[in-house]
């Protein structure tokens, strides 16, 4: 019988209960990933037919953040190119060009141009000519007026031109920005005749209102033998003057010859109208005061027209004439006259007294 320690029992028994097969294990888990590998399933068989399903759209609109969408890289134009309200205009739209004879003298405190003799300023399609000119350019407008000589007397009066209209008066006063214009004493001849005006206003350039105005054909336009005074009109020049109460003066003195309005037409084509007449005094054949040629022009058509004209006498003597003009071009013209008169010479019951009719008749062809 052989003795053993404990300790020694303890030990071996320790060590078998710790041991494992590792070469078991591996065995076992390749044959399990085999078995998987090859291994396929069983289907089941069908028995029901198939249900497709059944689309149907949502009514209800879902509206998405603007925030939540993607960003897009997009070139916009600015709308303030594309705004309605119109850009505000500067100053001036064109050059300005302005001269002097005495000196040209620019106040920046007053934001003033002064030009003195002989001065001259251009805009765009208006030029003023006159003896002093003073630029506003703190209100856009400029003012025209005479100047003074030696003796005290006014010179240099202000000539104003816009296009093809010309106006000659005493001072004026015009603005840059709305092209309106005030003038006094203004002298404007339209189709013949010849308009001056104390006050003149220019709305633009085809309408001009005046008040106060005298409408005359004479040539002494500081002192016209006669004129129609017209207490307010309107002027569009190379068309019509249209005015309220209008009546004759004759060297100042008016006339019951008058009209509670009036229409002149200025045109520079052919048209009829009235003919007015010329005024004056006849010494050589002691006849008197008399208006001369005044009547009527038929513009009948583009071949031939017809003039009524006569005359008259404080005498008493008087005359009338027609004249008809015809033609057609690289064919024939000519012209037809008719003529009547009752001369009286001196007054009744002197020496000298004489009375004739003369008729006329006269044709060329």
């Amino acid at each position: 019988m052989a003795i053993q320690k404990p300790s020694h029992t303890f030990t071996k028994i320790h060590r078998k209960a710790l041991r494992t097969n590792i070469q078991q294990i591996l065995f076992f888990l390749s044959f399990t990933v085999l078995i998987n590998t090859f291994s396929f399933a069983q289907d089941l068989p069908k028995n029901n037919p198939t249900i497709k399903p059944k689309t149907t759209l949502d009514s209800v609109n879902v509206s998405v953040d603007s925030l939540l969408s993607k960003s897009v890289n997009l070139k916009e134009q600015d709308s303030l190119k594309n705004d309605s309200i119109p850009k505000k205009k500067g100053f001036l739209e064109g050059k300005v060009t302005y001269k002097a004879s005495d000196y040209v003298s620019i106040n920046q405190k007053d934001q003033k141009i002064y030009l003195y003799n002989n001065a001259e300023i251009l805009y765009q399609d208006m030029s003023i000519t006159a003896g002093t000119i003073v630029i506003d350019y703190a209100k856009k407008e400029v003012y025209a007026g005479r100047i003074k000589d030696s003796l005290g007397e006014y010179s240099q009066l202000p000539v104003f031109k816009q296009g093809e209209s010309i106006i000659e008066p005493d001072s004026i006063r015009f603005n840059f920005d709305n092209q309106k214009a005030l003038v006094w004493n203004s002298k404007t001849e339209q189709s013949g005749g010849t308009i001056i005006s104390e006050k003149t206003k220019k709305e633009n350039d085809s309408v001009y209102f005046i008040s106060r105005g005298k409408f005359t054909t004479s040539k002494n336009l500081e002192d016209p033998e006669y004129y129609f005074l017209i207490r307010n009109g309107k002027i569009v020049p190379d068309k019509k003057v249209v005015t309220g109460l209008t009546n004759m003066f004759i060297y100042d003195v008016p006339t019951p010859i008058g009209m509670p309005f009036a229409y002149f037409p200025l045109t520079k084509k052919r048209t009829s109208g009235v003919i007015f007449p010329s005024f004056g005094e006849d010494t050589a054949q002691d006849r008197g005061y008399f208006l001369q040629n005044g009547g009527y022009y038929f513009a009948i058509s583009d071949y031939v027209d017809l003039g009524v004209m006569g005359d008259y006498y404080s005498n008493g003597s008087y005359g009338f004439r027609l004249q008809s003009a015809y033609a057609k071009r690289y064919k024939f013209r000519g012209n037809l006259s008719f003529r009547f008169e009752n001369l009286i010479r001196s007054e009744r019951g002197f020496p000298d007294y004489s009375k004739s009719s003369i008729y006329n008749i006269r044709w060329s062809h």
